[in-house]
């Protein structure tokens, strides 16, 4: 059965761009939409991103290999990227605050759930369906609403809502650290539950449907992008680009530790990645009306390799710490807030949450794979150079990919 849309933009165009109107798109409830996505979006992301300070503490109790321990977040991050293939479709048709409401109680007892766990396995069913499949019932549809929401201020506005990610993974990160030498990690897990619950009920309630169906024929539509050159190019590249920033996030913490690095400026390191990354998603996404969405991508992933080659060099010198991770953070913000500007670009805003789902489900299968290929490879190896040079060819090999991105837009149309 068909769900007919709440609304129908009277300005849309043959591709499925929308003028700004009276309609609500780039109003003042648009960007109330989009603050809102802000906060689940910082409160989601800076949640996952404190594993890593998590990781050794677990590993410890667990008495279990880095590769054992990094399992339970690479099955997370798959799980948190690659539902965004349902999610984006329900999305189109329900709109994103049921499933904000919904996901975000999932995340919330995943984390409860893990801070009983008594065997490590336990934790990549509570850490990975609560944390992993409830925040992925939210995170695509949440950035596919925003884009729908704007038109002229489409890409600032994904900064926007991709800076939540940025001070989430600022402020949790080391506050995460101090609960953790304060309470233990189990008890840190339940104050986060709590707080991120909260979070997400208030955000949902400000989460309105964007203005716009999907497209006519929306599942034929589906299938011509994904058949399409463009998509397949995004597609191999978000799977590069995730594998990277992925099995970097957890691994910053251990390898600076290992390094002779504090736990607490390691942390701080993280919660750098995060600080930069704003400056990357609001700087890089202004930049971005001149240059063009395709274009600055472009940039951001040929920035990722040149931090990890300072990462790989960089072992326990702080201020070649600080230069990696602020060149990670920036390029990092960047790609996340130009990956929503950029599907809308190639392929309109008509059904994007369904396009946006698939982009984000190539995000999770880096996720899956990589960490924990990673982590096995630091378990056989004295030195940290070989996991991170691992870590340098998978992103180098992601800047390739998107070099070969066209510019022009509306590559796909929705007849």
């Amino acid at each position: 059965m068909t769900i007919a849309p709440r609304h129908v933009a009277p300005s849309e165009n043959p591709l499925g761009q929308i003028g700004t109107s009276d309609n609500g798109i780039d109003s003042a409830r648009a960007w109330r939409v989009a603050v809102a996505a802000a906060l689940a979006v910082g409160m989601s992301f800076g949640t996952l991103y404190t594993f890593g300070a998590f990781f050794k503490a677990m590993a410890i109790e667990f008495d279990a290999s880095r590769g054992a321990t990094s399992m339970a977040f690479a099955i997370t991050a798959f799980l948190f990227f690659g539902t965004g293939a349902a999610s984006g479709f329900l999305a189109d048709r329900w709109g994103a605050r049921p499933l904000v409401w919904i996901g975000g109680f999932m995340f919330s007892m995943g984390l409860f759930a893990t801070s009983r766990v008594d065997q490590l396995w336990h934790g990549y069913l509570t850490y990975g369906l609560g944390l992993g499949l409830g925040g992925g019932l939210f995170m695509a549809p949440l950035f596919a609403a925003a884009a729908a929401w704007f038109d002229r201020y489409r890409s600032f506005a994904q900064g926007v809502v991709a800076t939540g990610s940025g001070i989430g993974t600022l402020v949790l990160l080391p506050v995460s650290n101090r609960l953790i030498v304060a309470y233990g990690w189990r008890q840190a897990y339940v104050i986060l539950a709590v707080t991120t619950g909260v979070s997400f009920l208030v955000a949902g309630a400000f989460i309105d449907r964007p203005p716009v169906g999907p497209p006519m024929a929306a599942g034929r539509h589906l299938r011509r992008v994904l058949r399409s050159r463009s998509f397949r190019l995004l597609f191999s590249s978000a799977i590069c680009q995730s594998a990277s920033m992925i099995s970097a996030f957890a691994f910053i913490v251990p390898f600076a530790t290992d390094a002779g690095v504090s736990s607490s400026v390691a942390a701080w390191l993280v919660g750098m990645v995060g600080a930069f990354s704003i400056i990357g998603r609001l700087a890089l996404t202004g930049l971005a009306s001149r240059t063009g969405p395709v274009r600055m991508l472009q940039i951001t992933f040929a920035a990722q390799p040149l931090a990890f080659a300072v990462w790989f060099v960089a072992g326990g010198s702080v201020p070649l710490l600080v230069v990696f991770v602020v060149l990670l953070g920036v390029a990092y913000g960047g790609f996340v807030a130009l990956v929503g500007g950029v599907t809308a670009h190639l392929f309109g805003v008509r059904g994007i949450g369904s396009v946006m789902g698939w982009v984000y489900l190539g995000a999770g299968i880096g996720s899956l794979i990589y960490p924990p290929i990673v982590g096995f490879i630091a378990d056989a190896t004295v030195t940290t150079r070989a996991p991170i040079g691992a870590v340098l060819a998978a992103s180098t090999l992601g800047a390739i990919i998107s070099l070969r991105l066209g510019q022009q837009g509306n590559v796909i149309s929705d007849d």
